[in-house]
């Protein structure tokens, strides 16, 4: 006959419920980038491996991640309409003009100075941001020849890869150049291998288990520190699934993009990225040890060859020249590249002062654009002072230049100090009354878009928001596992130092958002933290901070990972009403 289930639950069934929607709520809710060009089997098992780590001890940065990278989507993708409803006003009103109709060109536009092409087959959408924010871009540069068939002279050495990817901010930039790739939605899904109906089973078995805590709650019924750490995790996966909705899923190449306009804008885009420097490695080793940390990992700043040069506007400071100089404010190198002849470029030594002026500046708008936990230590790059320019360097420069010529925006948009070139004998003419500008850098191009946060990425806040999100959510993960501050424990040693680990991130949390607040307005705290990671401090300051950073540290990881591990090894012993169930989930399927 019929023999219905026994009521309760027992052991097994507490811990497999709860690991399936751990899992779940970790693995299926991650959507990693486009991996880098040639990447491994090995390689992407390490990288996911890595990230469910993190998904597991700290789903709140995963969640952070997730949030800058839907703003950085959803401003980009309100960046690309304001761009198309410019573009198509330009296009409906060359037509009322009588202008255009029937012609495939593209052109510049007088009034507006951008170029127009034909109107978009294709409507710019949610998706195409999220795939463009996450390396869905790119750029491969190959060999080139001339009408005559002869090869030309690169402009991107040989150690550089050929793949370079756009980031947010790059994809931003072909936006108001009016060269947003016009592609249709179902290319980019078919790329990603999201499955709607595997989203929708994550949904309701993370549903499920955050409704039968609720129900136990209700009930009184006990709830395990197994359960208290998988409902954070269930919040955090749906604020991923919410916020990474429209991200494909486990793309594996980017669109290339072609086109007459790619070189001169790569090269552009090259010189305004960290990418175009190289560091001198034998220098950082000499340098503290906080600074050889980041170095091993890789986290450095370096400065981008378009800071290191000058533009020359040759008819004062207009944007109607027809000439761009490139210029070498490092030491003594200024290339004059006119568009129109095909002179030998000339060289003359540059202004230092201006220099110190727009590094101060550079220093200003970085502080406070610059979250907190974003500032990388600053390394000394290769010496291009005592070299002259090659050949690519040359040819890089002529591209440039041809890109800030043809998309007066570019000029617009980076401009940040004018300077008078200096008179000197070693030009044939006579400058020191001509007009430069400065260009503020950007992270344009990447070999490939990491998961972490660097500064690639769009964002309409100012650092200290920014930080302050991210130390908030921290302080909110300790505070939901404090919610079982008086649940049953195997033992005291047990309770006290799941206490102590929830308030210490917790503290570490608000800790973290105070000193934000105090950095913003307080700038030598800022300043003394930057000197540190610089190795600027002496010694006996290097050692102490650097012992303080460890312990807090350590400690930090080892709470983390006290949680995770208290929640599983507490399942041995649990109060008798732990195996209760409410009456009413024996009447729901699950």
């Amino acid at each position: 006959g019929f023999v219905p289930d026994p009521d309760g639950r027992g052991t097994v069934s507490i811990v497999v419920s709860c690991l399936l929607t751990l899992l779940l709520c970790v693995w299926q809710a991650l959507h990693l980038n486009v991996p880098k060009r040639g990447e491994t089997l090995w390689e992407k098992l390490v990288t996911n491996i890595l990230w469910i780590t993190v998904g597991i001890y700290a789903p709140e940065l995963v969640v952070f991640t997730a949030w800058r990278q839907w703003s950085s989507a959803r401003l980009l993708g309100k960046i690309a309409t304001e761009e198309q409803n410019k573009v198509q006003n330009s296009l409906d009103n060359r037509e009322d003009n009588g202008e255009g109709k029937g012609s495939g060109d593209v052109h510049i536009e007088k009034t507006t100075k951008r170029r127009v092409s034909h109107k978009r087959k294709y409507k710019w959408t949610g998706i195409h941001s999220f795939f463009a924010s996450t390396g869905g871009f790119a750029f491969e540069i190959d060999d080139t020849f001339d009408e005559k068939g002869a090869l030309q002279t690169p402009f991107l050495s040989a150690e550089c890869p050929r793949r370079l990817t756009l980031t947010a901010r790059g994809v931003a930039l072909l936006a108001k150049c009016g060269l947003l790739p016009d592609i249709p939605e179902e290319e980019i899904r078919d790329k990603s291998k999201a499955n709607t109906l595997a989203k929708a089973l994550v949904v309701l078995q993370a549903g499920w288990m955050l409704v039968q805590v609720i129900g136990r709650l209700i009930d009184r019924l006990p709830v395990t520190l197994l359960e208290v750490n998988t409902v954070a995790h269930v919040l955090c996966a749906f604020s991923m699934y919410t916020m990474w909705w429209n991200k494909p899923l486990l793309p594996e190449e980017p669109l290339i993009l072609k086109g007459d306009w790619v070189h001169p804008l790569c090269a552009y885009m090259f010189m305004s990225s960290e990418m175009s420097e190289k560091v001198d490695k034998p220098k950082i080793h000499s340098r503290s040890v906080v600074k050889r940390l980041f170095a091993s990992l890789k986290v450095y700043l370096k400065i981008p060859e378009l800071e290191r040069l000058r533009i020359r506007l040759n008819s004062n400071c207009s944007h109607n020249d027809d000439n761009i100089t490139l210029t070498n404010p490092g030491g003594s190198i200024k290339a004059t590249l006119k568009r129109k002849s095909d002179a030998h470029p000339t060289f003359t030594l540059s202004s230092k002062r201006s220099l110190e002026n727009l590094r101060s500046i550079r220093e200003a708008r970085k502080s406070s654009e610059t979250a907190f936990f974003e500032r990388r230590p600053r390394i000394t790059a290769a010496d291009r002072a005592s070299t002259p320019p090659t050949q690519i360097h040359l040819r890089r420069w002529k591209l440039a230049a041809g890109a800030l010529q043809t998309y007066p925006i570019l000029r617009d948009q980076s401009f940040i100090l004018h300077s008078h070139a200096p008179q000197t004998s070693i030009d044939e003419e006579d400058i020191s009354n001509q007009v430069c500008i400065h260009c503020q850098p950007t992270e344009l191009l990447k070999p490939y878009i990491q998961n972490w946060l660097y500064d690639d990425l769009l964002r309409n806040v100012g650092g200290l928001t920014v930080s302050m999100i991210l130390w908030l959510s921290n302080f909110i993960y300790g505070s939901l596992h404090a919610a079982a501050w008086n649940e049953h424990f195997p033992t005291t040693a047990e309770k006290w130092l799941w206490r102590a680990s929830c308030s210490y991130i917790s503290f570490a949390g608000g800790l973290w958002i105070i000193l934000n607040w105090v950095a913003a307005a307080y700038p030598p705290l800022n300043e003394f933290w930057e000197r540190w990671m610089d190795g600027a401090k002496g010694r006996i300051w290097s050692i102490f901070l650097g012992i303080v950073v460890f312990v807090c540290g350590f400690s930090f990881a080892a709470a983390r990972v006290y949680l995770v591990l208290e929640a599983f090894i507490s399942i041995r012993d649990l109060p008798r009403k732990a195996y209760d169930t409410p009456d009413w989930t024996q009447m729901v399927p699950h």
